[in-house]
């Protein structure tokens, strides 16, 4: 377990629930804020396993709907009431065990012609946003090898290296402690990814 001061996760915005990405966060502003509302628990992980095709936006493949029942099992004692994922249909489809089972709505935030450090801001701040909204205790954010880690230390979690491509089994959950600290836990779940000598060390556990 990392401890980090940070800046708190409780922001000003406000952030309407899409049913099953639906809605870019910016499409609600102005709801009214709950205040009092307890800390938010944060979980991050990449998206599951791709199969080949569409090219442009593979599904999941075996391994990866193996990977979404093992992450619905991992979050099953855990508060989690909202998800968000990026428009790319791996990321829903790695969250779709979770969301069939509970109904949690789906924020989705896409990735644009900005690139990746806007998209992380925009995660970020959905999260924010949420964690002002009365009844959301945790959110669940399925993202992809490039931005995992970004999104991560955006939250005022840990800082580490991006993940290897090789890498689909870790988890971080983030836990606001106080006004000013996130505790990051850092760990791994589902099929073990495979040995790849170009990662080994990057990482952490794998």
């Amino acid at each position: 377990m990392i401890a980090r001061r940070v800046r708190t996760l409780l922001g000003a915005m406000a952030v309407t629930a899409c049913t099953h990405a639906t809605a870019s966060p910016s499409a609600a502003r102005g709801l009214e804020i709950a205040a009092g509302t307890p800390p938010l628990l944060v979980v991050v992980v990449r998206h599951g396993e791709k199969a080949p095709e569409p090219a442009n936006d593979p599904v999941l493949s075996a391994d990866g709907m193996a990977r979404a029942r093992s992450l619905d099992s991992a979050l099953r004692r855990l508060p989690i009431t909202d998800v968000v994922v990026s428009q790319l249909q791996r990321t829903r489809l790695t969250a779709s065990v979770f969301t069939a089972r509970t109904g949690a709505p789906v924020h989705l935030v896409p990735i644009t012609a900005a690139g990746v450090e806007a998209h992380v801001k925009a995660v970020a701040d959905t999260v924010r946003a949420l964690s002002r909204m009365q009844g959301h205790q945790g959110v669940l954010i399925v993202g992809h090898s490039n931005t995992v880690t970004q999104i991560v230390q955006a939250l005022g979690g840990a800082a580490s290296r991006p993940l290897c491509d090789s890498q689909y089994s870790q988890l971080f959950v983030l836990r606001e402690q106080g006004s000013a600290v996130v505790n990051t836990e850092r760990s791994a779940y589902g099929a073990k990814d495979p040995d790849d000598p170009a990662c080994a060390g990057m990482n952490g556990r794998r």
